[in-house]
């Protein structure tokens, strides 16, 4: 993702807002006033775009994606339930990683082009700028299919950030910087 591609209002905290589940150990479905599950602008996106915009957060992401081979929307995900006090379960994030393999293998060929597009600019800046909003699209797709499988019910049994360092290999001084950067987050809502 690239902070200068988001050219949207706010969230102003939507996801600490919602509800918290009603069984410790099963997570609630959407709340009706909530945006349809599918619906691109939904709480996952709004949090991901206002999130994402904080320097040390894009860079923390993009250097996962870049060195540790993580998919920055997954780690969206995994903050956005860590920021509304969730957890997810095991089978959840298996569902997400494999459901979304072929999106991703996608949005990382879009955004190889815009890359390499970017290294021959100014000639190529159409169709560069034309890539970056084809790739955030695509991540956007991404983010509504995750709220889709966050809006089910699933058991709660492991914390969203340690499910994500188990899968990328993140160091414990890797996931308390992620949860610290989470919790400023939060903080600077308030």
């Amino acid at each position: 993702m690239d902070a200068r591609l988001f050219d949207t209002t706010e969230c102003g905290g939507a996801c600490l807002r919602l509800p918290p589940a009603r069984d410790s150990n099963v997570t609630k479905t959407a709340p009706p006033s909530s945006p349809p599950p599918d619906s691109l602008n939904n709480p996952l996106w709004q949090f991901s775009v206002d999130f994402y915009r904080h320097d040390d957060v894009q860079q923390f992401l993009l250097d996962c994606q870049d060195y540790k081979g993580a998919d920055v929307c997954l780690m969206l995900w995994a903050s956005y339930a860590t920021a509304c006090g969730r957890q997810l379960s095991e089978e959840s994030w298996r569902v997400a990683d494999r459901g979304l393999a072929p999106r991703r293998r996608m949005i990382m060929s879009v955004r190889r082009l815009r890359r390499w597009l970017g290294r021959m600019r100014p000639r190529t800046q159409g169709l560069y700028e034309s890539c970056k909003r084809y790739e955030l699209k695509l991540e956007q797709l991404q983010l509504a299919a995750l709220w889709r499988l966050y809006s089910e019910s699933w058991p709660e049994d492991r914390p969203a950030l340690e499910l994500a360092g188990q899968q990328y290999g993140l160091l414990q001084k890797e996931q308390a910087r992620w949860a610290g950067l989470i919790e400023s987050y939060k903080a600077n809502l308030t």
